[in-house]
């Protein structure tokens, strides 16, 4: 605040009172001598303070400010004539007094105005603000910061510039601050330093143009610098390549040229020490501390980085015991907790040991359950544990709401819930209906979330983001077992957003040519009884003749016991006679097999699903066994049985998942009946034993032509992985292993091969490109194979 400009002398006033002296010295137009005639004096009384000169004029209020600012007003000392801003541009007067306090009519004081002044920097437009007074009017002077017109990068040669401009968060026609440009500044910086340019020099420079200012940045990269040794002092009992196997950070490895291995970043080697002191305390350093680590930066050989560590004793568990409100018997809930006496301590585990309990009590109802252990110490490095419980009120669903859906009605979504309004809260069936959700395919992304409400009520919020699922593509697919072909397909899962289900399929190639027809309603008069229809007309050509069938095919399936479901599947297949023969391969063929015939046969299969997902699951199995018999009419008699089970194991997170896949079938003709080559089991390609062709594993005739066999066994092993930020592209690595056979299973007679693809879930279909190599191959056999899909194939 300059000094005033049109005031020639100050109001000289003299006073005894201490608090009136600091209150008027704030007032720029005041000033306080012993030696001025007029005197002033203060009284208080009863919460009234009153304010007096010795020329008679006084004024009272219930504050000291007030009643000052009252005489001075009477005296007309120092009272605001009038407000005014000056130097904007493009920022509205209005706008700053808006922010200010100091009006029309109050009496100046310094500090007002200092905070006056502060308020106009907060609005962040501002480079400048400076408050003068003159013939008792305030102005304020400020001056707007620029408006970037373009912005520059210089001296970049590691980074694309596009990928710096969108890292520091400025564009065209911003007001620059210096705010801002700093953090431009930083972040630019935090950009080299997570591929290695850790001593980066970043500079701005402004240059006025046209209706603003051009920004630039020049860009010094420096050397890139890695992490070369990472060292741990102190550490006795954890060897420092397991804290290493602990820590995000770590040094540059070979492959680290493709990846940012190596760097150093301040915030991730923070968050490592947490993990390093979390990975003592799980291994019974429960009294580990780590230091601030030493970081040598040698510019012309990179960071070495050492970490001080105390390890202190070895702790052990003691008791273990559960207290407050049992709801199962004392046994049965130390059982769940998996913690024994003498085990050293785990403080991981012993978090997992509460939230076994909390999911006991949870599926019981009780949402607020607490569990807190209590620790006793029994010997110097022994502790017990109590785990004490307070079991809260059960807690009921009143409402459940469902948000995200623009399609799909509400009843389809809450058809596959496994908790209703009005019933008892369970976080297993809360998950349960999620992975529910999740195995329609109708969303990408599901959640749900409880809203607690009071101590015995809550509801549920279940939040789905739905995905295209109808498609219509019409182009080229191929496929390895059947060759090129001209696809057509119309597909819908969720008819008119009531999850019914219809196809229409049309594939045309020279191997193949398939019309198909299907419809589905999975929740039959609202009720989980799926009823299905489909008719077919198929043309394959084989290695040694061409077949043709049409027919059609009625399913009905509903729920058994837990999530077992039980479905019934009538199957009407008429072959036509088969053609284009192979002359070399007839004698192989009976006489019904050659003039075709009719398969009329029922399927009865129970099966669980309880994977996570439609298209990749990384949890849950799948397991059924089916018993079909032909023979309701029709020319051929058999009964065939088969089982699949597969398990899904989540190895890091959903991230790695693994698949452990066990299928085996038998088929038997009735007795004095033929069994028709085409029944029989046909093994090899991608969707059974990769490596090998479609039918060239099992039984083989006197000429070395494959007959497919009367039994089969098929294992799967596989691991995938996302590959990259694109959605649904992931990888695999598998082995298979199997075979068929003609009388009885040989399990020491196995194909077995491995390999490596990608998948990819497109809107076209699922893509498949898998390659395998066989192990120990006949000489007959191919020793890899690559196999390729991609198109609606159903």
């Amino acid at each position: 605040m300059l000094p005033p400009t049109a005031l020639a002398e100050q109001f000289l006033i003299r006073t005894s009172d201490q608090a009136a002296a600091e209150a008027l010295s704030d007032v720029p137009c005041m000033s306080i001598s012993d030696t001025a005639t007029v005197g002033l004096t203060v009284e208080r009384s009863e919460g009234i303070i009153r304010v007096a000169d010795s020329a008679g004029t006084a004024y009272s209020a219930s504050s000291l400010a007030e009643a000052l600012d009252g005489y001075l007003r009477l005296k007309g000392v120092c009272v605001v004539r009038d407000v005014t801003i000056k130097g904007y541009i493009r920022i509205s007067p209005d706008a700053i007094r808006f922010r200010i306090k100091t009006a029309k009519g109050d009496i100046l004081h310094k500090n007002a105005v200092k905070k006056d002044i502060e308020e106009i920097y907060a609005m962040g437009y501002f480079e400048k603000c400076d408050a003068t007074l003159e013939d008792n009017a305030v102005i304020f002077m400020v001056s707007e910061y620029p408006v970037i017109m373009s912005i520059v990068v210089k001296g970049n040669e590691e980074i694309k510039e596009k990928d710096i401009l969108d890292a520091i968060g400025l564009k065209k026609f911003d007001i620059l601050n210096t705010r801002l440009l700093k953090t431009g500044t930083d972040r630019i910086k935090g950009l080299y330093r997570q591929q290695g340019f850790y001593n980066v020099g970043v500079s701005t420079q402004t240059t006025p143009t046209e209706g603003g200012t051009t920004l630039t940045f020049t860009i010094d990269e420096n050397k890139q610098l890695y992490i070369e040794d990472l060292t741990f002092d102190g550490n006795e009992h954890i060897s420092s390549r397991q804290l290493k196997s602990a820590m995000e950070t770590s040094t540059r490895w070979p492959l680290g040229i493709f990846s940012h291995e190596g760097t150093f970043q301040d915030a991730v080697l923070d968050t490592d020490l947490l993990r390093i002191e979390q990975y003592y305390a799980d291994n019974g350093y429960m009294q580990a501390k780590v230091g601030r680590p030493k970081i040598d930066i040698r510019e012309d050989d990179g960071i070495y980085i050492t970490i001080p560590v105390s390890e202190g004793p070895l702790f052990t568990m003691g008791t273990i015991d559960v207290a407050g409100d049992l709801i199962l018997p004392r046994e049965d809930l130390l059982d769940a907790i998996e913690l024994e006496s003498g085990e050293t301590m785990s403080k991981s585990r012993i978090q997992q040991a509460i939230e076994r309990i909390r999911d006991i009590y949870m599926d019981m109802g009780y949402a607020y359950v607490q569990i807190k252990p209590e620790s006793t110490e029994e010997e110097e490095t022994k502790v017990g544990l109590t785990f004490r419980i307070t079991q809260g009120k059960p807690v009921t669903i009143d409402s459940i709401q469902i948000r995200g859906n623009t399609k799909t009605r509400d009843k389809v979504i809450r058809r596959e819930l496994e908790i209703e309004e009005g019933g008892t809260f369970s976080s297993t069936a809360i998950k349960d209906s999620k992975d529910n959700l999740g195995r329609l395919g109708y969303f990408s992304a599901t959640n749900i979330d409880p809203v607690p409400k009071d101590d015995s009520t809550m509801s549920l919020l279940v939040d789905v983001d739905e995905t295209t699922t109808g498609s219509f593509s019409f182009g080229f697919a191929y496929s390895s077992e059947d060759g090129p072909m001209a696809t057509t397909s119309l597909s819908e899962i969720n008819l008119f957003g009531r999850g019914l289900k219809a196809k229409g399929n049309i594939e045309f190639g020279p191997e193949k040519k398939n019309y198909t027809i299907d419809f589905e309603e999975p929740w039959l008069f609202d009720r989980n009884l799926s009823l299905g229809t489909g008719v077919y007309s198929l043309e394959k050509e084989y290695l040694y003749y061409t077949k043709k069938s049409r027919g059609g095919t009625l399913r009905l399936s509903y729920p058994l016991v837990e999530r077992f479901r039980h479905s019934i599947i009538y199957v009407y297949d008429n072959v036509l006679g088969l053609t284009d023969i192979d002359p070399l391969y007839k004698p192989s063929l009976s006489e019904e097999e050659i003039n075709g015939g009719v398969t009329s046969s029922i399927t009865n299969t129970i099966y669980r699903n309880t994977t996570n997902d439609y298209f990749r699951p990384t949890r849950g199995s799948n397991i059924g066994a089916s018993l079909e018999y032909a023979g309701l009419g029709g020319d051929y008699h058999f009964t065939r049985a088969t089982a699949t089970a597969a398990q899904f194991f989540p190895v890091w997170s959903d991230k790695l998942a693994l698949m452990l896949k066990l299928r085996w079938g038998t088929v038997n003709p009735a007795q004095g009946d033929a069994l028709p080559e085409y029944e029989r089991f046909d093994l090899g390609g991608l969707n059974s034993i990769r490596g090998f062709e479609y039918g060239e594993i099992g039984p083989q005739d006197s000429l070395g032509n494959f007959l497919g066999g009367r039994r089969m066994v098929v294992m799967n092993i596989e691991l995938t992985f996302p590959l990259g930020p694109i959605p649904g592209l992931y990888g695999v690595v598998f082995h298979d292993e199997g075979n068929s056979y003609e009388k009885r299973i040989d399990l020491t007679n196995l194909k077995k091969s491995y390999g490596a693809g990608i998948r990819w879930v497109t809107p076209m279909g699922p893509l498949r490109l898998e390659y395998a190599k066989v192990i120990d191959p006949e000489e007959w056999e191919s020793p890899s194979r690559w196999d390729f899909s991609i198109g609606a194939f159903f």
